[in-house]
């Protein structure tokens, strides 16, 4: 009987876990290039993270996943992250962004501002 009652109560956990789930790409079918801020939080609800600089606010979405019977918040681990990225303002972007994509962007960046202090430095000498 203890045996029964562990294995309802591990099967209650897990559908409860379950339950909370929200599909991030399936939602992530209804945004659209050029969408305000107020409509993706109507598809999507709250992010779980941001990240904003100058050029961008990504917002971060995820579930929680399963290790074991336990449920571990944790953003690397999740299979369904989901960046939706805007640009002042309205979406310019959305998907699974990784560590490499922001790579890029800093790389980016970086020649960039190197070509522009290069042609500065280049208007001065003439």
């Amino acid at each position: 009987m203890k045996r029964f009652m562990v294995a309802v109560f591990a099967f209650l956990m897990m559908a409860g876990c379950a339950a909370n789930k929200i599909d991030y790409n399936s939602r992530s079918l209804q945004l659209g290039i050029g969408m305000s801020k107020s409509e993706v939080l109507g598809i999507l609800g709250e992010p779980r993270r941001t990240d904003v600089n100058q050029d961008r606010e990504r917002w971060i979405y995820w579930n929680r996943v399963l290790v074991g019977f336990t449920p571990v918040d944790n953003e690397s681990l999740a299979q369904d992250r989901l960046v939706v990225t805007f640009k002042e303002g309205k979406v310019s972007r959305w998907g699974n962004q990784t560590l490499a994509d922001d790579m890029a962007e800093v790389s980016q960046k970086a020649i960039e501002s190197s070509y522009k202090a290069a042609q500065e430095m280049q208007k001065s000498a003439h």
